[in-house]
């Protein structure tokens, strides 16, 4: 009977071996799971990296934010906005417009209280605001004809934040000027897009 006992044991530690090694060769380059702190996490449930904010109700509340494409076309802009509720922001913008190779030049300043569906800085938002325009048309360095409108504008977007505060604001949307001018009295289409940082 000790016999078999020995012979029973031997026999179950080659097959704990066996399978071991069988497991080894089936994942070549196997490696052990990375240290906690490594991986992207709340509460030991993994997070896409860079989309812990989505989870979070504190929000960034300040936020600056520009259009680079603009910068190489001739549109000069930056824009600053606050959000005093999670969902409410107060924003303004100004912008300097000298495309190259044009006589037209100009000054833009708007201001909106865009409203976020899901918070602050995040998904889809409405954007109502205040639009205000002059523009100079230059003939041979000589200022020829200056026109200046304001108006009401409303614009829908999408935003995307990631945990670093960069983010990027897409919108669309029409406005209208009022002006002393009938040729300029009109409906126009406007939109944006901004690259930013929050804090």
């Amino acid at each position: 009977m000790t016999k078999f006992k020995t012979t029973l044991i031997a026999f179950a530690s080659v097959l704990t071996a066996s399978t071991a090694a069988l497991a080894q060769d089936a994942a070549p380059g196997a490696t052990s799971e990375p240290a906690r702190g490594k991986v992207s996490e709340i509460n030991g449930t993994p997070i896409p990296v860079g989309s812990h904010n989505e989870y979070y109700y504190d929000i960034k509340r300040t936020n600056i934010s520009t259009n680079p494409v603009g910068w190489v076309l001739g549109s000069y802009g930056l824009s600053a906005s606050y959000a005093f509720t999670d969902n409410l922001a107060v924003r303004g913008d100004v912008n300097y417009y000298a495309p190259p190779g044009e006589e037209l030049t100009g000054f833009e300043f708007g201001a909106g209280l865009p409203v976020y569906f899901r918070r602050a800085y995040q998904g889809p938002f409405l954007e109502p605001g205040v639009i205000v325009r002059s523009f100079d048309d230059n003939e041979d360095g000589a200022s020829a004809d200056s026109v200046t409108t304001f108006g009401p504008q409303v614009l829908a977007g999408w935003a995307w934040m990631w945990d670093s505060g960069l983010n990027i604001s897409v919108a669309v949307g029409a406005g209208r000027n009022f002006s002393n001018d009938d040729e300029h009295d009109e409906v126009f289409a406007n939109g944006y897009l901004r690259f930013g940082y929050a804090f």
